[in-house]
């Protein structure tokens, strides 16, 4: 971020002294004339204005520029950490007891901002409320329909997913989520998020992720859990379905938390 700054600069100038007044050829001085030839002050100055929207309209618009644009700035450290004893087991895309009564199934697209919203203020509390204490499982499923760099960062997740780093990565790429189609999730980013995850996790092979990224194995997959989720009745994302019933995603989260209770009792009985 930054300001512009402008400087004017008046010049003034005098007649010599002792010198009679020289009689102008025009009255109006010469970048008056230029302007009027224009047609005035009133076209100029519309003209400039116009010219001014039209620039800043394109450099809002480039890749790159505005919140989570195309260039990548990396960070000190990921907000990722290696998991410690007493956190809820992982598999795949599951997160915490694949038996457990309660199985929430949410269905996200990474370039969704309602989903990081998702990410950031309700799963950690599902996670605590009910994974950590094993009354559900939560499970990941691709529902990657807003463009091109939803497919593209859903298929580099399942290339982390196969070194059983889905989570890690996941939470990388809801951290660096920007604009969207604006090449947050180029090929290269992605590559250089997998880059902050190796810095953690110094076992994470990143030949085998650049590899898998760039063979774009993954896609088919990605693409075919889309179709999949469609035929279910998704059609928005974040959405989530529990106990084989779509709940949508409701306003707050103790509504989540009644709907989550009340499926555990009835799993129960």
């Amino acid at each position: 971020m930054g300001s512009n700054r402008r400087r004017r600069r008046r010049q003034q100038g005098s007649d010599s002294e002792g010198s009679p007044p020289q009689r102008p050829t025009s009255t109006t001085p010469g970048w008056r004339d230029t302007l009027e030839s224009w047609g005035g002050f009133t076209v100029v100055g519309s003209l400039a204005i116009a010219v001014l929207f039209i620039i800043a309209l394109v450099a809002l618009n480039l890749p790159g520029s505005g919140t989570g644009g195309g260039d990548y700035v990396p960070i000190e450290r990921a907000q990722v950490t290696d998991r410690v004893e007493g956190d809820p087991p992982v598999s795949g895309r599951i997160e915490g007891n694949p038996s457990a009564p309660v199985r929430i199934i949410v269905f996200e697209d990474f370039q969704c901002p309602f989903c990081k919203l998702f990410t950031d203020d309700r799963a950690p509390l599902i996670v605590a409320d009910f994974v950590e204490t094993g009354i559900a499982s939560i499970e990941f499923h691709h529902m990657a329909f807003i463009g091109p760099e939803s497919i593209a960062a859903a298929a580099a997740s399942e290339c982390a997913n196969d070194q059983n780093r889905f989570w890690d990565y996941h939470d990388l790429l809801f951290l660096r989520q920007g604009r969207e189609n604006a090449g947050v999730f180029s090929t290269g980013n992605l590559k250089d998020f997998a880059r902050e995850l190796q810095a953690e996790f110094s076992d994470f092979d990143l030949d085998e992720f650049d590899q898998c990224v760039d063979s774009g194995r993954n896609r088919s997959l990605v693409e075919q859990a889309t179709d999949e989720a469609g035929a279910l009745g998704v059609n928005s994302t974040p959405t989530l379905w529990i106990n084989g019933q779509i709940m949508g995603n409701p306003s707050d989260y103790e509504s989540l938390r009644t709907i989550i209770e009340t499926a555990a009792a009835t799993a129960a009985n």
